[in-house]
């Protein structure tokens, strides 16, 4: 800690953040453009300039950049001097000098940090009269626009395109006044957080392309504080709204999880909420005829088939809140109730949550992550799989940087001073998989290998740290020295940590994984043990608990179901179509519910429309247990009169009403919350998470529009010429209309965007207290709904039991796709231009060979007594003896896993899929 004055004022600041840091925290409006809490300092912008004095009697002081500025005890510093604040002004006029002034039609007016510093610096007047540079600007992919025109060089998007998140296709060119930040070649940005370069940018050098389609500016969106749907990791965004539409998805802080940064799937991936063609009534199916029902039509209908039912069966969904899940369970009965995950991903699960249960080992965070020295991932492609995730281990791979500079007394923001003296000397990261993965450029080793002989390096790994004579035989003496030098690695690591998960299938994977935890163990080591799952609040709905999808299906054969309820589950994607229409055929009534339409909204007799994620409130848990809530933006059916949606649980909370009119009338959100901890005490952690719909600060709720909001009075104009009267939100602590709170330093976790006096970009994230946001993240810290046994067991080791089949041809694994492997990304406009080119079947190169097939081939091969038809990708690294899928594409289910292909033919003609 250290003593200085600034303005005259005496503070106590912690001397390992540098002077600017130490500033915005304390709340001085200090103009700069170059310095990122996460990318550190390198001083290019000379922005942040204030005065330093020598001691009290020097009255002249020195002009220093406070970014660069290491902070010392009794430092004198002056924020606001006429000469300091010249120096600005006349920085800002230069940086300016071939900016094209063209804020009316850039798309971040209103959002823009230069926009902030400009009027900071009170520079108003353009003296520059001259011909500007004029910069070619490239095409870079369907996500993000390029207008080099309005580049600053802050270096800021190099920093983190390449150094911080190891990009290999974007570069900085030219020398002196010349300089050019782009692609070598206009094409598709191949990093999977490029997204990330719309909030880096200080201007409007990369804005979002998507968001460029629905465009508003800021101060005309509503906003609503919510959490990411597309994966297990659970990062906060904000979600942006006008017209009932959803235009923007941004970053929203959190120290534990995504920090300042978001994935592309996260940011991108939401388009499926504005589809045109979503459910909005109730529809009734009837011979071969539909029919369009209101609420009411709708609602006795299902009350009357399901009294007139013999049995009802409910399968619930991975994808859906816990509210919509418990709702479900409630209504048909605790033994007639799935997760709708099949039963192989449903064990691997229940052996997680055991696993995790038992070891009371600890399940780091994404910031926990970086600061682990040794990892090993065992079967996991994580960047594809939880991409975030990715980027978290990529910063990990660099904790040697921060030892080296530690030990030279670099401080940790002097980036490029660490990055020179590290040499790039990176932490131990081990990857086995059944190919390459996208971390493989950091990796110290990648074993690609079939999942029986991933699993075996996994035991052989645990025997050889635990110092047990191994009985694993038939390893190559390759594999036994890779495997020592793994185990020597994570003993010598003073945090190592193991990461597997669901995707690969294996139940010996997890156990492999948890051996080689229970190894470190012993040896009195900081592990660390991470499980990856396929969906947002898998681990949700499997802590409600319910049978797999396969037991659903035994129970339509031998118990007389003749009523199938399906909420929010296109299970189409888990077993195979001709099964699923056979067990169908025998269903009398299939209610279905959900937001968009699938195979199985066509099927139902009587099929609900529901609210999607930025509709509804709701709450989900994700791979460490946290539980976490997201919030609606705004009501759907203001915009459109003839809609009919409901969240998943009303519907079912109004059927339950019609059928027994004493049973509790979840008549609130909180309601439901409060029924769902009374039957499932170990959820109760959900409603700690957040303050209840009674929530206020001097009595007003929280807003969700902005200060400017405008328009308000004739956006409805064309529905009608009165304005309408704002709905009050009874189940939140948020307001749908101008009035209540919006100040930024109150309940910072909660906000629904992020604003501060004079700083209406996101970098006025950087204006609230750090503490402060720190403070309320820790209470979040109550969602952790992982219960751990309290008692001291005796460290258990799971015996290997790995059965090797005989391989009557090639056998199918998985592999997985950032933007289609999720179920919602394959509705996206965007997904036939991104994706299908992936979409392949995937051979080792010498199996190819033998087989006579050659890469871009398109075969027609056999399995499960289906066709198929796709193109060959051959890979000199895929485990021979196995062919790759798409798992969970459409039409590839995922009951295709470990099954066997023949009947291998090469066609002329691309058909996805041939039946």
């Amino acid at each position: 800690m250290a003593i200085i004055f600034i303005d005259g004022n005496k503070y106590q600041v912690n001397n390992k953040y540098n002077l600017l840091q130490i500033c915005l925290k304390l709340g001085f409006d200090i103009p700069y453009f170059c310095w990122h809490p996460s990318l550190g300092s390198v001083g290019a912008c000379r922005q942040c300039a204030v005065k330093q004095y020598q001691n009290i009697k020097d009255k002249k002081g020195k002009i220093i950049i406070s970014c660069m500025t290491p902070v010392s005890n009794k430092m004198i510093i002056n924020t606001n001097n006429n000469s300091v604040n010249k120096f600005r002004k006349n920085i800002i006029e230069f940086l300016m000098t071939n900016h094209p002034h063209d804020c009316p039609i850039c798309e971040e007016g209103g959002n823009c940090h230069l926009q902030d510093m400009t009027v900071l610096n009170k520079h108003y007047i353009r003296k520059y009269r001259f011909k500007k540079k004029k910069y070619k600007n490239q095409y870079l992919g369907p996500f993000i626009n390029h207008q080099m025109n309005r580049c600053i060089t802050c270096y800021r998007c190099i920093r983190f395109y390449k150094d911080y998140a190891d990009g290999k296709d974007f570069g900085v060119y030219g020398v002196s006044n010349n300089i050019y930040f782009g692609r070598a070649k206009s094409g598709i940005l191949e990093n999977y957080f490029s997204g990330n370069l719309v909030e880096i940018c200080p201007t409007g050098v990369f804005t979002d392309k998507i968001n460029s389609i629905n465009y508003s500016r800021k101060w005309d969106m509503k906003f609503s504080p919510s959490i990411c749907q597309q994966c297990c990791v659970g990062c906060n965004i904000i979600l942006g709204e006008r017209y009932g539409k959803i235009n923007k998805v941004e970053n929203r802080y959190n120290h534990d999880i995504n920090g300042y940064f978001i994935c592309d799937l996260g940011r991108f991936g939401y388009d499926y909420i504005n589809l045109k063609n979503r459910p909005q009534n109730p529809i009734e199916r009837y011979n071969n005829n539909i029919f369009i029902l209101n609420n009411e039509q709708a609602l006795k209908k299902i009350v009357n088939i399901i009294n007139n039912s013999k049995k009802i069966i409910g399968i619930g969904s991975p994808r859906s809140s816990i509210e919509n899940n418990f709702a479900l369970k409630e209504l048909v009965g605790y033994k007639n109730f799935s997760t709708g995950i099949p039963k192989i991903e449903q064990n691997n699960i229940k052996l997680i949550l055991k696993i995790i249960k038992e070891y009371n080992i600890k399940i780091p965070n994404l910031n926990e992550i970086e600061k682990y020295d040794a990892i090993l991932i065992l079967g996991e492609d994580i960047t594809q799989t939880a991409a975030r995730m990715s980027l978290s281990i990529r910063q990990a791979s660099k904790n040697n940087f921060f030892k080296i500079a530690n030990n030279n007394k670099i401080p940790y923001w002097n980036i490029n001073a660490i990055l020179n003296i590290s040499k790039k000397k990176r932490c131990p990261i081990f990857i086995t998989n059944t190919d390459y993965t996208e971390l493989k450029d950091i990796s110290f080793w990648n074993y690609n290998a079939s999942v029986e002989n991933q699993s075996i390096l996994g035991y052989y790994i645990s025997d050889i740290i635990d110092k047990n004579f191994s009985k694993i035989k038939n390893i190559k003496i390759k594999i036994k020295k890779k495997a020592y030098l793994i185990s020597k690695f994570l003993i010598n690591a003073k945090k190592p940590l193991i990461i597997s998960g669901t995707h690969s299938g294996s139940s010996e994977i997890i156990k492999s994984a948890a051996n080689i935890v229970n190894s470190l163990k012993k040896k009195n080591k900081d592990v660390g043990m991470i499980f990856i799952f396929s969906t947002s609040n898998t681990v949700g709905v499997s802590l409600i608990k319910g049978i797999s999808l396969e037991n659903v299906f035994k129970k339509i054969k031998y118990d007389n179901i003749d009523t199938l309820f399906i909420m929010e589950n296109n299970i189409y994607r888990y077993l195979s179509e001709k099964k699923i229409n056979n067990y169908f055929k025998k269903i009398r009534n299939i209610i279905y519910i959900d937001h968009q339409k699938n195979k199985i909204f066509k099927k139902a007799n009587l099929s609900l429309p529901s609210t999607n994620f930025s509709e509804s409130n709701g709450t989900i848990i994700n791979y460490e247990g946290k539980a976490q809530r997201f919030f609606k933006v705004f009501n759907p059916n203001l915009y459109n009169k003839n809609s009919n949606k409901l969240e998943s649980w009303r519907w079912i909370n109004n059927i339950r009403l019609k059928l027994n009119k004493n049973s509790i009338n979840w008549l609130k959100y909180d309601n439901i919350i409060n029924h769902c901890i009374n039957k499932i005490p170990k959820l109760l952690p959900i409603k700690l998470i957040s303050p209840n719909s009674n929530f206020r600060i001097y009595k007003k709720k929280i807003t969700r529009y902005p200060l400017r909001y405008s328009g308000i009075s004739s956006m409805y104009s064309n529905i009608n010429i009165h304005e309408y009267s704002r709905k009050k939100d009874k189940d939140t602590m948020f307001n749908f209309n101008f009035e209540g709170i919006n100040r930024p330093n109150i309940y910072n976790y909660h906000i629904p965007f992020v604003w501060f006096p004079k700083w209406n970009s996101l970098n006025s994230i950087n204006k609230f207290k750090h503490n402060i946001i720190k403070d309320e993240l820790k209470k979040n810290n109550l969602g952790m709904c992982f219960s751990k046994s309290k008692k001291k067991k005796k460290i258990i080791f799971f015996n290997k039991n790995i059965k090797f089949v005989k391989k009557k041809y090639f056998r199918i694994l998985p592999f997985y796709l950032l933007f289609g492997s999720e179920e919602l990304t394959q509705n996206l406009s965007i997904f036939k231009k991104i994706t299908l080119k992936s979409i392949n079947i995937i051979f080792n190169t010498k199996d190819a060979k033998k087989n006579n097939i050659k890469n871009n081939d398109i075969i027609k091969f056999k399995c499960e007594n289906q066709i198929y038809t796709l193109p060959v990708l051959c890979s000199n690294t895929f485990a021979k003896g196995n062919v790759g899928l798409p798992l969970g594409i459409s039409k590839i289910p995922f009951c295709l896993l470990n099954k066997y292909i023949s009947n291998i033919k090469k066609v002329n003609k691309i058909n996805l899929l041939c039946y």
